[in-house]
């Protein structure tokens, strides 16, 4: 067993990886930092307490943190973003050019600048052996391709969403979680597929987040349509559930009129 100091780290493309403390470097949170990537200088920021782990159980590559930046580092990502930025501007001229059914989502340097990455999505399959090889002649660097889907653009480039506050995915979503309709059926939400979805297209990581509390209120709970009596020996049909009042609102007939009636769970015989 071999126990290694370990941060976690946000890399440029908000992608999180393990950092390794080779050189006892006193790290806090939101520190910027050095790191060795695949033959590579690169940037990151410390995201986690450093703590002592079992590197055999990580299931990650763990990267030798280097050092802490300093003003020269500084200067020099401007320098990079600026080049970006000009990449950028020039790889979509020449997919344009070319007619290559590529949407050019984002280009970044790494920090020595021996690596250009391009973050891209695809409208069809495309061959992009010679892009690259272009892009190589043209930058004088390695060209790292990245396809990405949706919701990997969206964490890229950032938001605001419906809620007025800036995307969670850019903001502090580490890993993106399987979301389905039945987590919006679970949580009683009408299925108005425009208004379930984010910013993405794809339906909102926010309907993970509640879905276990409400699955296990519905578990709890009469089924909505369910026949029930209660202990005073009255009859009633569930027409919904509250799970944050954890009430059961029950269907009643009584004198000929329908009553509609909040009771908790205790009051419910199922």
């Amino acid at each position: 067993m071999q126990q290694k100091l370990i941060v976690e780290i946000k890399v440029n493309n908000d992608e999180i990886i393990y950092g390794e403390n080779v050189n006892g470097i006193d790290l806090k949170l939101n520190d910027k930092v050095v790191l060795y990537i695949d033959g590579s200088y690169d940037i990151g920021t410390v995201v986690s307490e450093e703590k002592l782990l079992d590197v055999s159980k990580i299931g990650k590559d763990v990267y030798k943190i280097i050092r802490k930046l300093n003003e020269y580092d500084l200067k020099r990502i401007k320098e990079n973003d600026l080049k970006a930025e000009e990449a950028y501007r020039s790889i979509e001229n020449i997919c344009h050019s070319n007619e290559l059914p590529i949407k050019v989502v984002k280009t970044l340097y790494s920090f020595d600048r021996s690596k250009l990455y391009v973050y891209y999505t695809l409208e069809k399959q495309v061959d992009l052996k010679k892009l690259v090889k272009d892009l190589a002649h043209k930058f004088r660097t390695r060209i790292v391709m990245k396809q990405i889907g949706p919701r990997d653009e969206t964490k890229l480039l950032g938001g605001i969403g419906m809620c007025g506050y800036e995307l969670c995915c850019k903001r502090w979503i580490k890993k993106f979680e399987s979301i389905s309709l039945e987590m919006a059926r679970t949580q009683q939400l009408a299925l108005n597929i425009p208004k379930l979805s984010g910013v993405c297209n794809r339906l909102k990581c926010c309907l993970y987040f509640e879905y276990g509390f409400y699955k296990e209120c519905v578990e709890k709970f009469p089924k909505v349509g369910s026949k029930v009596k209660t202990k005073d020996g009255r009859e009633g049909k569930v027409v919904s559930i509250d799970c944050i009042k954890e009430v059961v609102n029950v269907e009643f007939r009584e004198n000929d009129e329908t009553v509609l009636k909040a009771l908790s769970i205790n009051e419910i015989i199922q």
